[in-house]
């Protein structure tokens, strides 16, 4: 859903689309649920599948920066494949340029 006024978003979630869905899909669940439990509502978070045309991949990847710079932190979901994905790598090392390694769950 787009943002509501007055609104940030949470986290970015990084990860890699070649990794188990199902295992990705329960660990965020499981975080989704206690983000709400600890903080009364649910989490807002930056996926790149809804917030990037995937028709027009390259202006995402111009963009990245201010995307992850928009978000309170950065939420890993981090399986066999993530450390070898490149786009995965470029995410972190975007993080880790303009904020710090703390910013990233």
């Amino acid at each position: 859903r787009p943002l509501k006024q007055g609104e940030t978003i949470d986290f970015f979630m990084s990860h890699s689309w070649h990794d188990n869905p199902k295992v990705k899909w329960s660990v965020l669940s499981a975080f989704a649920r206690d983000f709400k439990t600890k903080n009364g509502r649910n989490p807002t978070f930056w996926l790149d599948k809804v917030c990037i045309d995937q028709d027009n991949i390259g202006d995402g990847l111009k963009v990245l920066p201010v995307n992850v710079m928009a978000c309170n932190k950065m939420l890993v979901l981090c399986g066999s494949t993530y450390p070898s994905r490149l786009w995965c790598a470029w995410e972190l090392f975007t993080l880790f340029s303009f904020q710090g390694h703390k910013q990233a769950l």
